[in-house]
C-alpha cells in the first residue's frame, strides 16, 4: 500500500499538540477535510509553509496503525498576507473556514474547495468593502452547495422600491402577505434583487452592481439567519465576530 501521496489543499485551521507540533486542517478538493499532523519546532521549515490560510501541494503520509496522517512537504502556490492585517478578512476567512468543517464541504469537496479558494484569493486582491460584498457572495453561493438557497427566481415580479417575504416553511419569496402568518420574514427587494443576480449572473457581473449600506446589513443578517437556522446551531465565528463581520 502506497501510504505516501500528494494533493491541493487549503490550511483552515492550526493547533498546538504538545510542545513542538502542530495539529491541521486541511480542506481539499478530492478528500475532503483532513487532520493531520505537522510535525517540527518552531526554526523548521515546514512551520512556514503550512501555516494558516496558506494554500497549495501539500506531501501527505498515512500511519493506519496509529490513525495518523503527517505532513511531509508542502509547495505554497497562494499566500494571504494581507488576512494578518485586516480583521475582517481574518474573521471572514475563519467563518468560511467553519462552514466547510461544520458542513463536510456539503457533500461536495471539489464544489466546497473551488468556492472558498475562490474566494479568499479574491478576499486578497481586494479591500475590505469589497471584501464584505464578497463574503455575501460566497455565502449565498455556499448555501446553493448545501441545498437549501431559497429560490429567487420570481424576484423579477418584486418592484424594487417595495417589501416581499421569506417564506420559512415554504424556503422561498413571495409578495402576498398573510396577516395571520408568523412564518414570514419581511425582507426588501432590493435586496432579493441582489441575491438573484448572484444566482443568475457571472461573479463578474455581479461586482459591478451596486449595494448600499441599508441592503448590505439586510442581506448579511438573512444569510447568517438561513445558515443558523438550517445548521440547528450557532456559528461560533458570527458569534465572536460581532461588530466585525
Amino acid at each position: 500500500m502506497n501510504r505516501s501521496y500528494y494533493t491541493n489543499a487549503i490550511i483552515l485551521n492550526l493547533k498546538p499538540v504538545g510542545e513542538n507540533n502542530n495539529s491541521v486542517t486541511l480542506l481539499t478538493p478530492d478528500k475532503g477535510i483532513i487532520y493531520a499532523t505537522l510535525y517540527g519546532g518552531p526554526k523548521s521549515k515546514l512551520r512556514s509553509q503550512v501555516a494558516l490560510w496558506h494554500s497549495g501541494i501539500i506531501w501527505l503520509y498515512e500511519v493506519p496503525e496509529k490513525n495518523q496522517i503527517k505532513i511531509s512537504d508542502m509547495d505554497v502556490k497562494n499566500f494571504h498576507q494581507s488576512f494578518g492585517e485586516n480583521l475582517f478578512k481574518m474573521y471572514a476567512a475563519s467563518l468560511a473556514a467553519e462552514l466547510a468543517i461544520k458542513t463536510r464541504c456539503a457533500g461536495s469537496a471539489e464544489q466546497c474547495f473551488t468556492l472558498l479558494l475562490g474566494f479568499l484569493d479574491g478576499m486578497e486582491l481586494c479591500d475590505e468593502e469589497q471584501s464584505r460584498l464578497g463574503l455575501i457572495r460566497f455565502l449565498w453561493r455556499y448555501l446553493e452547495l448545501m441545498g437549501i438557497r431559497p429560490d429567487t427566481s420570481d424576484s423579477e415580479a418584486f418592484t424594487s422600491d417595495s417589501i416581499s417575504y421569506y417564506n420559512i416553511i415554504d424556503n422561498c419569496f413571495t409578495w402576498e402577505r398573510d396577516e395571520q402568518s408568523t412564518h414570514l420574514i419581511p425582507v426588501k427587494n432590493r435586496s432579493v434583487q441582489y441575491l438573484a443576480a448572484i444566482s443568475n449572473l457571472s461573479p463578474s457581473e455581479v461586482r459591478k452592481i451596486p449595494v448600499d449600506k441599508e441592503v448590505y446589513e439586510e442581506i448579511k443578517q438573512f444569510v447568517f439567519f438561513l445558515l443558523e437556522k438550517n445548521l440547528e446551531s450557532e456559528l461560533n465565528t458570527i458569534k465572536t465576530g460581532t461588530g466585525i463581520l
